[in-house]
This record gives structure tokens, sequence and C-alpha cells, in this order.
């Protein structure tokens, strides 16, 4: 909703003499409310089955132009922060996306076009179509962006927090919802090669399907560029301490207060390269992961934990960004 009385005349049909001068007007008059160009809001309007992201930053275009290599790194930055974005909401969050990209996701990012480029702009507006895509309800395409928003705030909170404390560790959690060094290395290249440039990152939701979740803006203040390459260099290294653990939960903890949602669990602990361990302690990623935890030790079912090794309190723990249960292929053995 907008402050103030605004009045325009909408053509009855599409054939009317004066329907393309009323059409001009009113995209002239969305304009001038909503703060944005005329060729962007037609670019929603006739695009209502894509979400939108946008980048405002130093590499993006201004006066409608970019420099080509501002072009090439901004495309291939917006494209590797989705492709990230996509892994996570496909396969589960991981400190470091290894290997070859998915299907799905090479399908997401190959339907996905840029602009409206216009010369009163200096954004760089990405669409995401969601039609197309039957991968589940909400579609990947909409999945993905709101783990892309949820992890641009989650880092721009994380940012604000090293400011003020020094402690980088902080951002070792976010991990679990997404953030990657992939997606810091995608967000710091558009600081620019001036570390203390702010950039911003928006998302809007197509109006053929609305979200729960509010559009919104996420503002990166100045040298946000240089620690996210910091941030990057640390998960890098987090992933070299990877491990997962395939037994029983032994132990459930749930103090309900700071220290939640951790099980002990007995089986083969794999870390690294190194030799497989009996047991270890796993700090679930929610509620509804303890929730599984509760039900698995109660019928006694095997349970598999994946993340990143962390010494908490003088012990080594398991910060699982995955946790569910498995079939135990030997109960099934005639």
């Amino acid at each position: 909703m907008h402050e103030g009385d605004h009045e325009i005349l909408v053509p009855g049909a599409d054939h009317l003499a004066d329907g393309p001068r009323r059409l001009r007007e009113t995209l002239s008059l969305l304009a001038r409310v909503e703060g944005r160009s005329a060729e962007d809001i037609a670019s929603d309007i006739s695009s209502p089955m894509a979400d939108v992201q946008w980048y405002r930053a130093p590499i993006v275009p201004m006066d409608g132009e970019f420099g080509l290599v501002d072009a090439v790194t901004a495309l291939n930055s917006a494209h590797a922060a989705l492709s990230a974005a996509a892994r996570a909401a496909l396969d589960g969050p991981r400190p470091v996306f290894d290997g070859t990209t998915p299907k799905a996701v090479r399908d997401l990012l190959a339907r996905v076009w840029i602009g409206p480029i216009v010369p009163s702009a200096d954004l760089l507006t990405v669409r995401i179509p969601l039609d197309g895509d039957n991968s589940g309800d909400p579609p990947l395409a909409r999945r993905t962006l709101t783990l892309l928003q949820r992890a641009t705030l989650l880092l721009r909170e994380a940012s604000a927090e090293v400011r003020r404390t020094g402690d980088i560790s902080v951002f070792d959690d976010t991990v679990r919802d997404g953030v990657s060094a992939d997606l810091c290395v995608a967000l710091a290249r558009f600081a620019g090669t001036d570390p203390g440039t702010r950039f911003e990152v928006g998302f809007r939701w197509a109006r053929a399907l609305p979200s729960e979740v509010p559009a919104r803006t996420v503002v990166f203040e100045a040298e946000t560029g240089t620690l996210l390459r910091r941030v990057a260099h640390r998960l890098r290294r987090l992933h070299r301490e990877s491990a997962s653990v395939t037994g029983l939960i032994g132990t459930l903890f749930d103090n309900g207060g700071a220290d939640r949602f951790r099980v002990h669990v007995r089986g083969e602990v794999a870390i690294g390269d190194g030799e497989p361990r009996g047991s270890i302690w796993v700090r679930l990623p929610d509620e509804a992961a303890y929730d599984v935890a509760v039900e698995a030790h109660r019928n006694r079912t095997l349970v598999r934990a994946a993340g990143t090794l962390k010494d908490v309190n003088g012990r080594r723990e398991l910060i699982a960004t995955s946790f569910h249960t498995v079939v135990d292929d030997r109960s099934e053995e005639s």
C-alpha cells in the first residue's frame, strides 16, 4: 500500500484507440509511486510467475551501462550465488559445494534471465521463473530464493556481530541455514575491488504465487566484502574438518536453555580421511531434528548425522547440518 490518492483510467478493452496511451500513463504512475522504472514494472507484469532478485553494487549497471570486466564479474557472481543456494535447497547445506552441479540446479539456472537494464536504474535484476519447475511444492526456484534471502540476512547479522566482538566464529552456525564458502565469495565480489564499498541485495516474489516470507532488501555495510572473503576461507577449512556418524542414539540432552538439542551417537564416525571412531556428541540443527532423534531412540532406529567438527567446552562435537534416520540393511536380510 502507498500513501496518498492516485487515480488512473484503465482501458476496458485492448482494442480501444487510447489504450496504448492509458497503458503508458499507468506504468508512469506506478513507477512514480513505487520508485522503480516503468520498464522494471512492465517486466513484473509480463512475468507473473517469476521471483525476482536484484543487486545494487559498484559492479552493476550505472546509467544503463557497465564495463566488460564488471559485467562478467556481476553475472558470474549472480550465477554462483543462485547455484550455491539451489544446491543447499536441493541437497542440504554444506560449508563447500564440490563435485558436479546436479541436473535440477543446472535446469533451474538455464531458465533464469537478466533484465531489463534501463538507463534510469542502477540495478542488476535477476528473474527466476517458477513455471516449468516440477521439482516439488514449493518449487525448487522458490525454495532457492527463500533460502538465499535468509542466508543473506544471517550474513548481515553475523557481520554486524563481528564488528562488535571481533569473533568471526559466529559465521559457523550459519552453514545450517544455507551459507557456504561459495555463496560468500559470490556476494563478496559485488563489493567491487574497494573493500569499503557497500552493496544491496533485494528480493520480491512472483505475484501469481505469493509467499508468506516478506520481500526484503538486505544492505551490506562497508568492508563486508573483505569480511566475507575471510569467512569463505574459514568455511573451506571447516569443510576439511567435516565428519559424519551413523549409529544408534545412546543419550538425549535438551536443557531448555542455551544448550539444546544434543544427542550422543554410538556407531561409526568418519572424520576426513582418518580412521573411523566409535561415538560422538551431535548438536542437532533444530527442534524438528531433535523430535526425530527422540523417536529413533525410542525405536532403536539407526540415524545418520553429517556436518562439521567443533570444540565445545573442551569436547569435540559434530555440528550437524543434516540429520535423518536410515534403513538398517542387516535387518532386511533373510
